[in-house]
């Protein structure tokens, strides 16, 4: 498998009628290129969803899901498809995101497929044992962009690449819609991005791809992964400071 290598802050072309054979689209860098398995055997990793998990699988060591990719979408923020406001500070790797549960949903908090694929992930990022530490779903974080292509204003088909995350806290929320007035409950999470200054600022997706084979122990599909998830999973909370992602401005130049 050759590397295929998303960096932080890449603009993702995401449209789904796209060949998984072009790199490039449109002067982007093809979202259908990079993300599925190399021999498309693997349904895509989707962004159809905030909350997007492919299904778990029985590894060597354990149930696993592989991998969960959040997608937050500012433009709509607020409007009654989605009426969290998600917050994003990558350069002090920090992102609070809003679970799936809106005001039109009946039954509890976990109902809603994106909300049960994250209460199911959180026991293994709160874990004290590595063992448990290890099964855990890296989050794939993207938020959707407008970008101006062709002299047109797109808010649409386009993604940021924002990082891999670690549940931090996850918390139980009253919001309100914006639209109805009406109060729901939600869920919450406090993500720490982490740092994957190692890989240039990026990941490989070979690591997901691991993390994909039933065949390869949550150890053994970690190989490719950055370095600060390896310490995160040998450590645990005490290890975030110190593996959070962290940018510190450069001087300033002008005068």
């Amino acid at each position: 498998m050759r590397p295929r290598i998303i960096r932080t802050h890449d603009i993702l072309r995401y449209a789904r009628d796209a060949s998984p054979l072009e790199e490039t689209l449109d002067g982007y860098l093809n979202y259908y290129f990079v993300m599925p398995s190399p021999d498309r055997s693997l349904p895509h990793i989707m962004l159809e969803r905030g909350i997007n998990a492919p299904a778990t699988l029985d590894g060597p060591d354990g149930v696993r899901r592989p991998v969960v990719a959040l997608r937050s979408s500012p433009w709509k923020a607020g409007h009654a498809t989605n009426p969290w406001h998600d917050k994003f500070d990558l350069d002090h790797g920090r992102v609070r995101y809003y679970g799936d549960h809106k005001a039109n949903n009946p039954g509890s908090v976990g109902t809603t497929a994106g909300n049960k694929a994250l209460l199911g992930a959180w026991p293994l990022f709160a874990a004290t044992n590595m063992e448990d530490r290890l099964l855990a779903p890296p989050l794939l974080l993207f938020r959707s962009v407008t970008v101006e292509r062709d002299g047109q204003t797109l808010v649409k088909g386009h993604v940021e690449f924002c990082g891999v995350g670690v549940i931090q806290h996850l918390e139980h929320v009253v919001q309100q819609d914006e639209t109805t007035g009406l109060e729901f409950p939600n869920l919450v999470l406090d993500i720490a991005v982490v740092d994957t200054s190692d890989r240039g600022d990026a990941i490989d997706m070979r690591w997901i791809d691991d993390r994909r084979n039933p065949d390869l122990d949550s150890l053994q599909a970690n190989r490719y992964a950055p370095l600060s998830w390896s310490r995160w999973v040998r450590e645990g909370d005490q290890a975030l400071p110190r593996v959070r992602r962290s940018v510190v401005p450069g001087p300033r130049t002008d005068s």
